[in-house]
């Protein structure tokens, strides 16, 4: 077998760019053999950081590391921090750490190491103590969106697609952005010197409007944030346990393959170079200018260290191997000792006869005594005395912190250590044991352990090293014979009086066969040669068969040998087992005793108690898998004829005493706490994530030990109340009554409760229950649709007044695709990811119409990633699927003990209540046609035509100045006639995204004719419907002008004819004067003037401009016609008012 292993290795780093050239011609023609190719897949995962599923960055993580820089911000008085990406902060070591720790998930030495400024050089940053602002890219928004859109209080500057096609516009936009940002702020956090700062090219820009240096308008304050890096936290901790711990498996699965996947003749000569090739190898390729190597991974053969030394070098068995190896930027490390022999007493030999003709004449059977057996017992025996230890100190010291010391777990061994003694007639002393505590922070980086600190140990995780080791063990059969060390170490966490032990899955016991004076020649028995002690052959091989060596009480230590794959081949008299680890070896029919066979199971298994004990266990199980069903079949046969005696099981109770074995029996069930150790690591990462939130939520300490819900279904006899929550126009009163219909399906009575827009103008909480109270009815769920901008809390409260009579079944938030941020910078509308967080709604429907799917997909990920613990479904346009209104219904858990934690839990993230402004403007006149296409001018005011023709800095003063590019109306909703369609009545939903009208078919529409001061009109009525108070619009917004809109809204409805203004000797037309002057030129002549035929003259003769008495003449014909007028005008008020009336009725 080649060292393929160094070139697995050296491969995944390649996609790094971290590694030499050396490794590329090694053993190039054993690359491309299939077996190789199967390793390569199997083995790569585990050369490779931060690329599985268990190493994502969640958002959870993400807001407590938020929220962490906030509180420093807190503590240090600094108004917010500043990050400025790109070729601003391109060079700034501190800025690349910062996005690594916060943004993109990376911890430790790893936020040294990753670049991040390719994708996100686009982006702006500033954290306050309350709030955050961004800036992103389109791009950038893409990438970071599910961490951004969290965050209560976040404002949002993103550049749409459109202004990305100019870029000296897109600087203007950034500049004009990042000023904006920058408002309210005195005192600024960098990461950098203040003068470095100054250079920055955004920060220069800064005072192209006369504004000033940066560092003269701001008090900017150079921080350092390494105290928030080198702490654990949850997400480091889920690398830890998620990630490294593989590949240290991987790297013991690749160092124990070097013997496995050989021949057992070759076994004798690998090297302990080649066992230890890949962790140096690992080790040397992640070496850089940030990390560097803190010891050297090391492999012991017996009693030898030295490189070359191989297993069978010193002409005797090598009894035991021990791995010791590390993570090199976590310092993750373990210790273990592996057996190189079979550890039974006596081996079956087979001795092969060749003639001449290199043909086997016949078999010789020999029991061979084992001389070494004594020893390998003596080595186990330690070793399963120094993991019992190692574990049981664990387990203790996590009781009480006080007792972690050196000396403590010396103490508990020396009373095991002296019972070997005792047993085996060794002389351990006290001086052979070592014992070694140390700890690490997310940095790798070994520190002082204090355990007075009690505040250190509550707040975050903690992570520790133990290893044990028993030196200058010698032979207890001569004495002298030098046997080596036994060691054993493991990585773990200290939580709450509890441990989980990090490196738990590292195999404690493995054996490997390495002793070929047996095996090759059972291995390779001619089936027509006939050995009479093992019978005659009477099957072909059977791979792929299971042997199962139960290990007993012991096994809750995880000292339980793996379950071997082994081939099968039966004799008369016996079998013959070949596997990888333990080669071939027979057992005959006369050796064993007590048989029984499984019944029931997958496949049938044969318990036997067997002679020799098989490293140190009497009994072993053996499986008959596929094609070994007919070996089963003439096992029983053969076993009647040779009057041995067996029975059969349905439960063996060796397998009951075992993870492996319940397994086996499909009744093992996961345990999340063993005593006080944390055997589920989900179990762990979920309750360090709960204790984060709840730490920033200033609660009591969280003890692991009660962090268990056993919510029971528990019967209520009060009113139910299903409450759907929501932000505006997400479809939630559509919802209510589509979930109200399916209630007769399931034997229920439901009923929506609903507002009318004019009662909505001064709805507050406490009027929400008062009209609930009212609408109360025996065994009939309430489904309560609650108004965007009622507080939810308050509203919770206000409920309890009621609590005797009702009480909440479960909240559905209702969430539209299509109206998820508020324009098209990308700010989230205030609240949104607030009101599905879990606990707080027990069921979130994401509804689409109109989207693609993979925009509906990458949504409905963002929201089940942020909703854990939540039921999140899927609907179109607000048609529910039965099976989803069933969920619904059945679904009481608000008051579980659970949800009632996830509240506590998730509260850090209720962002500040929005103050909202809200009225009713009644509209009972009809609406032109176009009504639709005018809404949208409500929501968006367009640019200054004039725009393109500022220059630079004029544009940069215009944008500034002009910030906030939309109207502050946030919503519309309204029910509305429409001229010319008055026989329908038409429901109109707006917001910045879009408007939807719609004819609303829920009311009957009755024309009645009707006259109002004898005039004749046709007007809508509605019965049963109070039109009054919902024909209108409902606003809703911020720092809104009622005046204003209700201006606007009135042009937009059907107006009155419009009134013929009164004449004035200014607006007479010139045609009317000369018709005057024409018609008067007989009379007023009093002063000699006079009109020639053509022209009228004065007593001289001149020509006069107009009529001498035109004034007068104007005069008279002003009054008349301005009667004429009058009476018109009145006629239309009059016609107006009739109309107005007749639909004010």
């Amino acid at each position: 077998m080649v060292k393929y292993f160094p070139f697995i290795s050296t491969l995944s780093l390649f996609e790094n760019s971290r590694t030499s050239i050396k490794y590329l011609n090694l053993y190039f023609y054993d690359i491309f053999t299939q077996y190789f190719f199967k390793q390569f897949k199997f083995m790569l995962q585990y050369f490779q950081r931060l690329d599985q599923a268990e190493s994502k960055f969640h958002p959870y993580d993400n807001f407590y590391r938020f929220k962490k820089v906030q509180r420093l911000l807190q503590k240090q008085d600094v108004d917010g921090l500043l990050v400025i990406n790109g070729i601003d902060s391109k060079e700034n070591q501190q800025y690349v750490k910062f996005m690594n720790w916060l943004f993109l998930g990376y911890s430790g030495l790893e936020i040294d190491i990753n670049e991040y400024l390719d994708t996100l050089n686009e982006t702006i940053f500033l954290i306050m103590k309350d709030r955050i602002r961004i800036f992103v890219d389109s791009e950038s928004f893409k990438q970071l969106q599910a961490l951004i859109i969290q965050y209560p209080n976040v404002e949002i500057f993103s550049l749409t697609e459109q202004e990305e096609q100019n870029k000296d516009e897109c600087e203007l936009l950034k500049v004009s952005h990042f000023i904006h940002m920058m408002r309210d702020l005195n005192k600024v956090g960098v990461l950098l010197d203040k003068h470095k700062l100054e250079k920055w090219p955004l920060i220069q820009s800064y005072g192209l409007l006369g504004q000033g240096f940066f560092s003269m308008k701001y008090q900017v304050v150079p921080m350092n944030l390494e105290q928030l890096y080198k702490p654990h936290d949850k997400h480091s901790m889920k690398n830890i346990v998620g990630v490294i711990s593989q590949r240290l498996i991987g790297h013991v699965s690749g160092c124990l393959s070097q013997l496995i996947d050989l021949a057992m003749k070759k076994r004798q000569a690998v090297t302990i170079e080649q066992l230890n090739e890949i962790f140096i190898d690992t080790i040397e390729t992640e070496e850089n200018k940030f990390i560097k190597r803190r010891g050297n991974p090391t492999i012991t053969l017996g009693p030898y260290s030295d490189n070359a030394r191989t297993i069978g070098q010193a002409g005797k068995p090598c009894l035991q191997m021990t791995v010791e190896s590390y993570d090199l930027y976590t310092s993750v490390r373990f210790a273990r000792t592996y057996f190189l022999t079979r550890h039974v007493q006596y081996e079956h030999q087979v001795i092969p006869h060749i003639n001449e003709d290199r043909y086997v004449e016949q078999y010789e059977y020999r029991r061979v005594e084992i001389s070494y057996f004594r020893d390998e017992c003596f080595l186990y025996e330690i070793y399963k005395i120094l993991i019992q230890g190692l574990q049981e100190s664990i387990s203790l010291l996590s009781q009480d912190y006080r007792r972690m010391t050196e000396q403590f777990v010396t103490n508990l061994l020396i009373q095991q250590i002296e019972k070997i003694n005792i047993s085996y007639k060794s002389q351990i002393k006290q001086q052979d044991i070592s014992v070694q505590f140390k700890q690490f922070n997310s940095y790798g980086e070994e520190g002082q352990i204090n355990f007075k600190d009690a505040i250190s140990f509550k707040l975050a995780p903690q992570f520790f090293t133990i290893r044990i080791q028993l030196s200058n063990l010698r032979s207890i059969i001569d004495g002298t014979t030098e046997l080596g060390q036994v060691i054993v170490g493991d990585s773990f966490i200290l939580q709450e009086n509890c441990y989980y032990i990090i490196t738990k899955n590292i195999p404690y016991v493995q054996i490997i066969n390495t002793i070929n004076d047996y095996s090759q020649d059972i291995e390779t028995m001619k089936k027509s040669t006939i050995m009479p002690e093992l019978g005659q052959q009477l099957s072909d091989k059977i791979d792929k068969n299971q042997l199962y060596i139960p290990s007993g009480k012991i096994g809750q230590f995880n000292i339980e040998l793996p379950i071997y794959s082994v081939s099968l081949i039966l004799h008369s008299k016996g079998f013959r087992l070949i596997s990888q680890e333990l080669g071939a070896f027979i057992i005959l029919f006369e050796q064993l005793d007590k048989i029984q066979f499984t019944e029931g199971l997958e496949n049938i298994w044969m318990i036997a108690k067997i002679e020799p004990k098989f490293f140190g266990t009497a009994r072993v199980s053996l499986e008959f898998k596929g094609k070994a069903t007919d070996i089963y079949m003439k096992l029983l046969t053969l076993l009647q004829e040779l009057n041995i005696q067996f029975s059969y099981t349905k439960q063996p109770i060796e397998f009951q005493s075992s993870k492996q074995g319940k397994q086996i029996l499909q009744i093992y069930k996961p345990q999340a706490l063993n005593n006080n150790e944390i055997v589920d690591k989900l179990y762990l990462l979920d309750y360090l994530e709960s204790k984060q939130l709840t730490i920033l939520n200033n609660m009591k300490d969280l003890k692991i030990q009660n962090y268990v819900f056993n919510d029971q279904k528990q019967q209520d006899d009060r009113i139910g109340l299903i409450l759907i929550t929501g932000q505006y126009s997400s479809g939630k009163t559509k919802f209510a009554q589509n979930l109200q219909r399916y209630a007769q399906d399931f034997n229920l009575v439901a009923k929506v409760l609903e507002f009318s827009l004019l009662e909505q103008q001064s709805l507050d909480e406490e009027q929400f229950v008062y009209k609930l109270e009212q609408n109360l009815q025996e065994k009939t769920i309430i489904i309560c649709v609650i108004p965007f901008y009622l507080n939810y809390d308050d509203l919770v409260q206000q409920l309890n007044r009621l609590s005797k009579r009702v009480y909440i079944r479960c909240v559905v938030n209702k969430v539209n695709i299509n109206n998820i941020f508020l324009n098209e910078h990308k700010q989230i509308i205030d609240g949104l990811m607030a009101q599905c967080l879990p606990g707080f709604s027990q069921v979130v429907i994401i509804d689409s119409f109109g989207n693609n799917q993979t925009e509906i997909d990458e949504v409905n990920k963002l929201f089940r990633q942020f909703c854990k613990h939540s039921d999140v479904f899927r609907v179109t346009n607000n048609i529910i699927q039965q099976s989803i209104a069933k969920e619904i219904y059945e679904n009481t858990s608000y008051n579980s003990q659970f949800s009632q934690f996830l509240r506590n839990k998730m509260s850090p993230y209720r962002s500040q209540q929005v103050d909202y402004q809200k009225f009713f403007i009644s509209a009972t006149i009809p609406f032109l046609p176009t009504l639709r296409k005018s809404l949208r001018d409500v929501f968006k005011t367009p640019i200054n035509t004039k725009y393109n023709n500022l220059n630079e800095l004029e544009k940069l003063a215009y944008l500034i100045e002009n910030k906030q590019n939309y109207n502050k109306i946030l919503y519309l909703k309204g029910f509305v006639r429409i001229d010319g369609q008055l026989d329908r009545l038409f429901e109109y939903t707006a917001n910045f995204n879009y408007i939807l009208d719609r004819q609303y078919k829920q009311v009957q529409v009755q024309m009645k004719n009707i006259k109002v001061d004898g005039m004749p009109y046709e007007v809508p009525f509605y019965p049963g419907w109070d039109h009054s108070s919902n024909l209108g619009f409902l606003i809703i917004g911020k720092e809104l002008k009622r005046e204003a809109i209700q201006q606007q809204i009135e042009q937009l409805q059907v107006q009155m004819k419009p009134l013929i203004p009164l004449l004035s000797f200014q607006t007479v037309p010139q045609e009317i004067i000369r018709q005057i002057e024409h018609k008067n030129l007989s009379i007023g002549f009093d002063n000699g003037e006079f009109y020639d035929g053509k022209f009228i003259r004065d007593q001289d003769g001149n020509i006069l401009k107009n009529h001498p008495k035109l004034p007068q003449l104007l005069q008279e014909y002003i009054e008349e016609e301005n009667q004429i007028i009058e009476l018109r005008n009145k006629k239309i008020i009059n016609e107006w008012n009739q109309y107005k009336a007749a639909f004010n009725l």
